[in-house]
Formats: structure tokens, sequence, C-alpha cells
């Protein structure tokens, strides 16, 4: 990114009225021939050639990460029933996702991640970890924006009105989290075992307007079981399928994650 594109609108006015009168004056000096104000003007607009102007985004994709169960409810569960061994599945998931996405967007797409902020405070408290600060890294090295939401109207309002949808509609959805067939559960085992007070649920989605999405938008839960119920409701709501897991979803390989489920498949 050039130096110019880091000013404030008004201090690039401000400066280009500055370089204006200069040039002003210094082609109106006496001894200021033609030929020294033409290659005077070359050389700067090549030198402005250098510093293209950012690119106004056309389209949002957003990424969504629900937060981990704490280990205090599932520490002495069996170990096939026990969740979030690692505090970070659905943010080392995300990360995997947003660098395919930044290797395959064009340049007017804008890519933001919405993480569930309560859960990684919990799971920070009980790890004596700042995980918030953690993810906040995490997003500055991967230059997208970053947006907490502490429960589903949050972001539900995001979604709604996070930019004005008629000029830049979102283009891609895509969940990484607990969920069931019903619902996505973002603070699972959280506050309550194997519960979960903050969710999305199917009878939600009426809540989003169905216009926010781009004529050509695609959606994937990376959760559990979406792709048994709540990937239809979805469709019937916004007329566009949600890709969705029939069985469960393993996020312990430490890249995407993968059916886990025997004859699981995804679905929409």
């Amino acid at each position: 990114m050039g130096l110019v594109e880091f000013l404030h609108p008004a201090c690039r006015n401000l400066l280009s009225g500055s370089i204006a009168m200069v040039l002003g004056r210094f082609a109106c000096h006496r001894n200021a021939g033609k030929k020294r104000v033409v290659f005077f003007l070359l050389a700067f607009a090549s030198w402005l050639a250098l510093f293209p102007a950012p690119a106004v985004a056309r389209e949002e994709w957003i990424i969504v990460s629900g937060g981990p169960a704490l280990r205090f409810f599932e520490k002495n569960k069996p170990q096939k029933e026990s969740h979030d061994h690692f505090w970070g599945n659905f943010i080392r998931a995300a990360v995997a996702r947003i660098q395919q996405l930044q290797a395959q967007k064009p340049e007017d797409v804008e890519i933001s991640w919405l993480v569930f902020r309560p859960g990684y405070e919990r799971r920070g408290e009980e790890e004596h970890l700042d995980l918030l600060q953690a993810i906040l890294y995490q997003a500055k090295s991967l230059g997208v924006n970053l947006y907490w939401f502490d429960n589903a109207l949050q972001l539900v309002n995001y979604l709604n009105h996070g930019r004005d949808r008629r000029q830049v509609p979102v283009g891609d959805f895509e969940y990484f989290g607990h969920s069931n067939r019903a619902c996505f559960m973002f603070d699972y085992s959280s506050l309550f075992d194997t519960l979960s007070k903050e969710f999305l649920h199917e009878r939600d989605l009426p809540l989003i307007d169905k216009h926010v999405f781009a004529r050509h938008a695609q959606a994937k839960s990376w959760g559990c079981h979406t792709g048994e119920e709540f990937s239809r409701q979805w469709k019937r709501r916004f007329g566009f399928p949600m890709v969705g897991a029939v069985g469960k979803t393993d996020y312990s390989t430490g890249a995407l994650p993968s059916l886990s489920t025997q004859n699981g498949r995804w679905a929409e």
C-alpha cells in the first residue's frame, strides 16, 4: 500500500491543493521556461502513478467463528465425546479458509471475520491466556477485518447493516463452530454443559434480510449436522443452498474440517 493511501481524504485534498498552488507559482515564475514546467508535470504524474487508488469493495465474504467449549465441562467425558481439547479449533480452521479465499478473490472483494467474543473470553480465563489478543494478531497478520459479536442478534445485525448491502452485498458466508441439525451454537458447553444459550436457529433465519446476498452468493457450514435440516431451511429462505454436513465434522487435524461419521457426506 502506498504512502498516499494512508492519508485521510481531507489530507489528500489539502496535499493536492498545495501541490497545485506550488505548480501554479512555478509556472508563473519569470525564469521558469515551458520545457521545465512540462518536464516537472510529467515527472510528477509518473510519481502519482506509483500510488494507485485502493479498490472499492463491491462484495463482502464473511467468515464466522463460534466459541469453544470449556474443558471444565468436557475433560471427564469419553475421548470421542469430549470437545475442543484445543481452544483454537474454530480459529485455526477459519484462518486456513481465509487464506484459501484470499488466493482466489477478486481485488474488489473484502473479507470480514466475525468471532464470538464471550466464548474466547471464558476459555481464555480458564487457560490463563489472552485469546482475544491472539485472535487479533491472526486477523492483523491476514489483513482482514475482524469484528466481535456477543450474541446472535449482533451477527444478524451485521449481516443486515454492516455495509450498505445495495452497494456491498454478501457473496460468501461460511461458519466454523458447533452446530446441530437445526442451529449454529456459538457457546456450546461454555456456560452450561452440552447446552447453548447463544445460537442462530433455523427459525431465526427470517431475521436476516434475504436481499443482503449477491445473486451468485454461496454458503457453507463446516459444523456438524447442518446438512440434515438447517441447509434446507437456508435455501428455502434465501433461494440458494448452504452446503452442510450430514453427520459430524472433525476439527482436530489442524486444517479444514473433514467428515468424521461413517457414510457422512456434504449436502445442500
